[in-house]
């Protein structure tokens, strides 16, 4: 039997090998100067496998049997052509069609197989996921020629296969590509003298655009830390038109990322050295601490009115330094989040945690505060507790009371970040590489968009009905995004369990006292002041302040006072869907996949194909048709491929990204 190539005569031994139920390996090679003489292809359970494990203690199955089935081929260089010169069929074990499947070498992964998993990573979907649909698809686990584990392999050593070297080189070139296709693109590295990364920062044209609109309160939140480097991420957050919607998946949390950026950080997360320089307006760069060298972050316009992170003190000094008009704000979650870990040694430790609560959210003025505070350290004994002491020194950055008169968009804690991490932690690990990250921050991004497209559009088309008569709540509903709007309602519905009483009024400036009855046994007062010269009313809660919503209180006291139209000033362009904003026109950074040639045309006819399928679908007889077109194709381009046999042609696409080849990833640590 002769064959015309070396592979041809493989390929017809691995077909009968599969038949068979058994599974072939290349044995040995003659060579003549560069040419293969000969080849001897055994059967792959051929080898006496030897091992220096003591037979007791191996546990590892072993295949090696000393089978003696095999072939041998050599050319025939007179007409150049291969032969089988000598075939051995006896197996020294038995053989199993029904298990030939199972075999490793007789599963295979379709170029379509590959390129729906390539896909399906890229978008965050687990490597089970992507094999429960393929199973799915096909009718059950038997009608496909590969396992679970052949899906994981392939990412492994296929998809997710970066060295440590080109992982920062791949970093590097897509940085580059993104400013190659919008150069409002941001980006700024800082490299070790051997050229590793020690710090990264970068945000795209549409956070930088988002900037210019929500950019009046920032979220930063540096306690992200999985990947392979230890590098600790910090994100710039902010909140959009829509505002924290109700639940807790990423889509229901609108809001927009301004940037994102790898540091190491010093064993704790919050003393990671963050991107000090902070680019404020369009020219000026400020450094806010020469020991904290970073790179610069293009925040544009104004530094933000309102900075909010975790409980850090190098922080604190740093934004001082560096936005001394900006007012910062620890997250009280985390701050919270610590009181059964600093106060568990002492007795009641759970009633202490409880009355703490109390006097933070409760108390509706600083002297009130104080006072509080006071009565709690004495009632508790905790007078000398260090760690309380200096909570009490920093009350003005934390607590309430002392920053909720200044807009912060509804935002008093960092897990806006955190619901980034939680979209993460699906598909990121210890051992994730950076373009990996990177990767997975686009779709983070994408999402983020694509929940704001579709909020937008919401808003657009569909009206949410008054839940009253009242035609001050019309005045919102006209203007505000329904997420906004029904944050309002919320608070017309709370008037009912208000109680209006006027306490004094003169030259039209009255003061009244609001009772709010929470529950069945307390019942909450607050003093709200109406100036009905200038129509500006003020409440003791100060959610106004603090969200941009009118309150229940002021809303019992504007109702009280008849009125029928708020003051412009309490509608907020901010939360208002009627706005044009730039940012909206812009597509998020999308990083497309780096294909081989082969697998662009591949994707490219798949795409094509599907409006065929779709419409030879709708009857047999136009099933029929394409099928009869599609046989006709492919004898057409087997027989294309057999005259071009032993042709090769080589295609490539150059990319000049010299100035990234030097990059080193960096340390671990």
């Amino acid at each position: 039997m002769t064959f015309t190539t070396l592979e041809d005569a493989g390929k017809f031994y691995r077909n009968y090998a599969k038949t068979a139920s058994f599974s072939t390996r290349v044995r040995s090679k003659n060579r003549e100067g560069n040419d293969i003489k000969n080849q001897l292809i055994t059967c792959s359970r051929e080898r006496k496998w030897k091992s220096k494990i003591s037979p007791t203690e191996k546990t590892n199955p072993t295949a090696g049997l000393n089978c003696p089935a095999r072939i041998y081929i050599h050319t025939l260089k007179d007409v150049s052509a291969w032969i089988i010169s000598k075939v051995v069929l006896d197996h020294s074990h038995p053989c199993c069609p029904s298990k030939a499947e199972m075999l490793k070498q007789h599963r295979e992964l379709s170029m379509s197989i590959r390129r729906t998993i390539e896909n399906n990573e890229e978008a965050g979907i687990r490597p089970s996921k992507t094999y429960q649909s393929f199973v799915a698809a096909t009718g059950g686990h038997r009608e496909l020629n590969f396992i679970e584990k052949d899906v994981r392999n392939y990412i492994t050593k296929e998809v997710q296969n970066i060295s440590e070297q080109e992982d920062a080189k791949e970093f590097g070139k897509y940085l580059l590509r993104m400013k190659e296709k919008n150069q409002n693109f941001f980006f700024e590295l800082e490299l070790e003298e051997d050229q590793s990364i020690k710090l990264g920062f970068w945000a795209d044209a549409r956070s930088r655009a988002a900037f210019e609109y929500f950019g009046d309160v920032i979220s930063f939140d540096t306690t992200y830390n999985t990947n392979r480097y230890n590098l600790v991420c910090g994100s710039f957050v902010g909140v959009n038109h829509h505002g924290l919607g109700s639940g807790k998946g990423l889509k229901n949390r609108p809001g927009h990322y301004f940037g994102s950026g790898p540091g190491h950080s010093s064993g704790h997360p919050n003393s990671a050295r963050w991107p000090g320089s902070v680019y404020i307006s369009g020219r000026v760069w400020v450094r806010p601490n020469p020991v904290w060298p970073g790179p610069c972050i293009p925040l544009g316009g104004n530094a933000p009115k309102g900075f909010l992170t975790n409980q850090c003190a190098s922080m604190k000094r740093a934004l001082e330094a560096c936005m001394p008009t900006t007012i910062h704000r620890w997250c009280i979650w985390h701050i919270m989040k610590k009181i059964p870990s600093k106060l568990n040694r002492y007795k009641g430790h759970a009633e202490i945690e409880q009355e703490m609560g109390q006097v933070v959210w409760n108390s509706h003025s600083k002297d009130s505060f104080d006072r509080n505070w006071n009565d709690f350290l004495l009632n508790f004994g905790l007078v000398d507790n260090k760690w309380l002491s200096d909570l009490y020194e920093d009350r003005h950055i934390w607590v309430p009371i002392y920053l909720d008169l200044h807009f912060w968009a509804g935002m008093r804690s960092t897990q806006r970040s955190e619901s980034m991490h939680s979209f993460f932690n699906k598909f990121i690990t210890r051992n994730s590489s950076l373009i990996q990250f990177v990767k997975q921050y686009d779709n983070c991004l994408g999402s983020r968009e694509q929940a704001e497209r579709e909020s937008d559009a919401a808003d657009f088309h569909t009206v949410i009905p008054c839940a009253t008569k009242s035609s001050v709540e019309a005045q919102f509903q006209d203007v505000y995004t329904h997420q906004k709007f029904r944050e309002v309602q919320a608070q017309f519905r709370g008037k009912v369990n208000c109680i209006t009483r006027l306490m004094n009024s003169a030259l039209g400036y009255s003061v009244y006292e609001v009772g709010e009855q929470v529950s069945s046994s307390i019942f909450n007062k607050f003093v709200v002041t109406y100036d009905s010269v200038v129509a500006e009313v003020k409440c003791q809660c100060l959610l106004f302040e603090l969200r941009g919503i009118l309150c229940r209180h002021a809303l019992s006291v504007l109702s009280f006072e008849r009125v029928s139209q708020v003051s412009p000033r309490y509608i907020l362009e901010r939360w208002s869907k009627k706005v044009k904003r730039r940012h909206t026109h812009i597509k998020s950074s999308h990083d497309e996949p780096l294909l081989e040639p082969r697998s662009k045309r591949f994707d490219q006819f798949v795409f094509r194909s599907q409006n065929i399928c779709e419409f030879a679908s709708e009857s047999e007889e136009l099933t029929a048709i394409l099928h009869r077109a599609y046989d006709n194709v492919m004898a057409e381009m087997e027989s294309f491929k057999a005259k071009r046999k032993g042709t090769y042609s080589l295609s490539h696409e150059d990319a000049n990204l010299e100035s990234v080849n030097e990059l080193q990833s960096p340390p671990k640590i």
